[in-house]
């Protein structure tokens, strides 16, 4: 065989070679599929989606937790003393994304909450019908937690009126034995979620 022959059937054997690269049938693993990330933003329809956990039921905690519009409760444990501390609440509207959020900030560690809508707010511990502005209330629960500092002053207290689409007010309508209890005034029964930063607890209305 002629020197040129040899080089002809080597470069036709390295064509063949790459061919077979080219469309995955080299032998060797395929390439891992990309990672696909969950959109951050919230559906703008009130609709519920995901699971709603039974009051007194663990609900998963997640990075974009579930819209629903039935009660939700979250237990955690955090190591007492210290109790965590509600030091203030905030408010924004999200109209692109279509909620209200509601923030809880918290000193120490997160506690555990539940949420729920209830027909009307009364305070705890004296049960006394306490007037929000709204029309339809959503009722946060924060345990363990405490709205005071040690000497007794409130942190966070006092009905709230807000001018947001959706969010109308909040109050805090209790801070005894380890409960912090706050009400969410609405203009209407929607769905909602609840979430953890750090440091706080949110709650997202749809607006």
């Amino acid at each position: 065989m002629t020197r040129l022959s040899m080089m002809t059937v080597i470069l036709s054997g390295a064509v063949t070679l790459a061919s077979g690269c080219a469309h995955g049938d080299s032998g060797g693993p395929a390439p891992a599929p990309s990672p696909t990330t969950a959109p951050a933003t919230a559906p703008a329809s009130p609709v519920p989606t995901g699971n709603t956990a039974s009051p007194g039921s663990p609900a998963p905690v997640t990075t974009h937790p579930s819209w629903t519009s039935g009660p939700v409760t979250v237990v955690h444990h955090p190591p007492v003393p210290p109790v965590p501390l509600v030091t203030g609440v905030h408010y924004a509207a999200h109209s692109r994304e279509g909620f209200d959020r509601i923030v809880f900030d918290i000193r120490g560690s997160v506690p555990g909450y539940s949420v729920r809508y209830v027909s009307e707010v009364r305070a705890d511990p004296s049960d006394d019908v306490v007037p929000v502005p709204g029309r339809a209330y959503l009722l946060v629960v924060l345990t363990p937690a405490q709205a005071h500092r040690d000497d007794g002053t409130a942190t966070v207290s006092g009905v709230h009126r807000l001018g947001l689409p959706m969010l109308r007010s909040y109050a805090i309508v209790g801070d005894f034995e380890g409960y912090v209890t706050i009400a969410v005034g609405l203009d209407d029964v929607v769905g909602y979620r609840v979430g953890e930063l750090p440091g706080r607890i949110y709650l997202d209305v749809a607006a």
